[in-house]
């Protein structure tokens, strides 16, 4: 039976429920817990989505400005 909450993976293309969908805290794009990637405590999409909340671009400029 369908479920009206249902996603794709946006990695493999996997038709899933809801509940077995992450939403990646950077972008936004959906992934499935075995493409998710784990890194600081959450689940993104990407590395490149980790490697961004952990370095975010912001904060080089907030640091120069306090200065």
């Amino acid at each position: 039976m369908p479920t009206a909450n249902a996603g794709a993976c946006e990695a493999c293309r996997k038709e899933l429920p809801a509940w077995a969908l992450s939403k990646c805290p950077i972008c936004g794009h959906l992934t499935c817990h075995k493409c998710a990637r784990q890194a600081y405590g959450r689940e993104f999409c990407s590395d490149r989505c980790a490697h961004y909340f952990f370095r975010a671009e912001g904060d080089d400029e907030d640091e120069s400005a306090e200065t």
